[in-house]
């Protein structure tokens, strides 16, 4: 079995609702259905996003022993993106501007670039990015070894339609702090907190008016 690696960042989530469990038939066709499906071949630029385990990076199969942590379940979330390299884009359109003797039009650009698209993504290979979920099934938490906010979206996605009758919820310091043990009272002042800006602005400079200036008694006799 591959290793779950030790460091990095990381997303917490709370579980909402129940999961089947790992024995359950509907766990794994529950993956089965949202599993990584691949676009190795594609001729359009792509973005497949799905399960697999970390013995089977090809989410052909959800054997228990590759999931199973005791204390919790290892998943992986294979997020493969097909796209048009822009420096072979760059090169074509400089070769036919030179040929023409012109700047190509907007119209000219389109055209060309997806005809390149026709020749040229069969015979690109997708990045590749793995990402590995925790599931702790009792304390009904999720962790996310990721902390950008485009791979939180698509993981709580991918969440939603696997599972249909759970859900996630981002876990915030007040969301820690609403599920810990806490009197009624300091519950109730909880939910009552305002963020407060930190650190606190530094007020604007008070505005004086201009000081005067003394006027001499040589020039108060001379207007008189």
């Amino acid at each position: 079995m591959a290793n779950l690696r030790r460091g990095g960042s990381a997303s917490l989530f709370f579980i909402e609702g129940d999961l089947p469990s790992l024995q359950a038939p509907e766990f794994a066709a529950a993956l089965e259905r949202q599993r990584f499906r691949s676009i190795e071949t594609a001729a359009a630029e792509e973005v497949s996003i799905g399960w697999v385990t970390c013995n089977d990076p090809s989410g052909g199969s959800f054997e228990r022993e590759d999931i199973d942590l005791d204390r919790a379940l290892w998943l992986q979330i294979r997020v493969d993106k097909k796209k048009l390299p822009m420096r072979w884009v760059a090169i074509y359109r400089a070769a036919a501007e030179r040929a023409a003797g012109r700047k190509l039009s907007g119209k000219e650009r389109k055209a060309l670039k997806e005809d390149l698209a026709d020749q040229l993504l069969p015979r690109v290979l997708p990045a590749v990015q793995l990402l590995d979920v925790l599931i702790d099934t009792k304390q009904h938490r999720a962790l996310l070894f990721s902390t950008s906010k485009s791979t939180r979206d698509e993981f709580v996605s991918l969440f939603k339609k696997t599972f249909g009758s759970a859900d996630l919820r981002p876990a915030t310091a007040f969301e820690w702090a609403v599920r810990g043990n806490l009197a009624l009272q300091a519950r109730h002042y909880l939910e009552e907190v305002a963020p407060v800006q930190w650190p606190s602005p530094k007020p604007a400079p008070r505005r004086t008016a201009p000081e005067r200036q003394p006027t001499s008694t040589k020039a108060v006799e001379a207007e008189a």
